[in-house]
């Protein structure tokens, strides 16, 4: 019971309180108690006045908090619900962005409430951008680590990633895109890292709602392919099936997969471009090759709409993973052929 007297004790000192005037971006199960996910970089949107902010909070994750497209501050969540304030700011009209920095997989985090200081007033609903991106991947993908060196220990993976300088997160705020990240550390799309959980794939979390609350939910909710309709999708996956210890995916089985797998995304939203994404992986550099046969296949059999691109990384960060450097050259060596893709000539 303390933490509700405190929760409520806080809550106290606020005036408004409301998401309805909220513009939540990513996969989100949003219902009348709570909105939930597990998808990295999943942020929310809202117009305010305020000198402080509440956001009450569930779930272990790390977030960053925009004012106006600038970061305000960073903080950390656990798994037991608290509320947390943000003070210091100046009660003019500002557009705010509270963004999941962090990976949730398995589980999920919670957002109940937002709440103003009682002077505080909410505005209308952003509006959601006319450009819309996917991106599907892995933990290249997640930006997983980046913040993060060669020599720092694997149990800083939660202190070190950092999803708003992932290449995703950088491609879609410069383009100014609505959009959604897709993607798992360690999963690959028919075999994954070290045959982890192997019945639990990208594509099977990709079923989901919240893919982090899927394995231990029975009653897990399926997520609706026409809530968002991306005009481009970026593929990168793929790594976590050639990497590792063998025995790697069977590249037949992969192919298959992957063209399924891009069949399904045509049929959910016509019209869609792909971008098909490789990059080296060791010790056999299968993936490159593999990918490239998918594309020219579907090129061959009449397939115009997607684009193939083997993209060099630094991978220096930790675990071997690409650095916020690198995670910026990507988004850098993406964004013309995106722009090309949807005819987005300018940012």
């Amino acid at each position: 019971m303390f933490f509700f007297a405190v929760a409520f004790a806080a809550l106290q000192a606020f005036g408004a309180s409301s998401m309805d005037n909220c513009l939540f971006n990513g996969r989100w199960e949003i219902t009348a108690e709570r909105a939930r996910t597990s998808a990295p970089a999943a942020t929310v949107q809202f117009i305010a006045s305020a000198k402080s902010l509440s956001f009450d909070l569930e779930g272990t994750s790390r977030w960053r908090l925009d004012v106006d497209g600038t970061p305000k501050e960073y903080f950390v969540t656990g798994d037991a619900r608290t509320v947390k304030v943000v003070k210091g700011l100046d009660g003019e009209k500002h557009r705010y962005r509270l963004i999941k920095i962090s990976e949730t997989n398995p589980g999920f985090v919670s957002l109940y409430k937002i709440s103003l200081d009682k002077g505080g007033q909410f505005f209308e609903k952003p509006a959601a951008p006319a450009r819309r991106i996917e991106f599907i991947g892995d933990s290249f993908t997640v930006g997983f680590g980046c913040e993060g060196g060669p020599g720092d220990s694997p149990d800083l993976e939660f202190e070190k990633t950092n999803s708003s300088l992932s290449y995703a997160f950088l491609l879609a705020d410069g383009f100014k895109a609505d959009f959604q990240v897709n993607a798992f550390s360690g999963r690959g799309l028919v075999r994954n890292y070290a045959n982890i959980v192997p019945e639990w794939t990208i594509e099977k979390l990709y079923r989901y709602t919240v893919p982090g609350a899927a394995p231990s939910e029975p009653d897990a909710v399926l997520y609706d392919m026409g809530a968002f309709h991306p005009q481009v999708v970026v593929i990168f996956i793929g790594i976590n099936d050639f990497q590792g210890e063998p025995p790697y995916a069977d590249k037949g089985k992969f192919k298959k997969a992957y063209a399924d797998f891009l069949d399904k995304l045509r049929a959910a939203h016509p019209g869609v471009k792909f971008l098909l994404v490789s990059t080296k992986v060791w010790p056999n550099d299968d993936l490159t090759p593999t990918v490239k046969a998918i594309y020219d296949s579907q090129v061959a059999s009449g397939r115009s709409d997607l684009e193939f691109l083997a993209i060099q990384t630094e991978n220096s960060a930790l675990l071997g993973h690409p650095s916020v450097h690198s995670h910026r050259e990507m988004a850098n060596t993406m964004r013309p052929i995106v722009a090309k893709l949807a005819k987005w000539l300018s940012r």
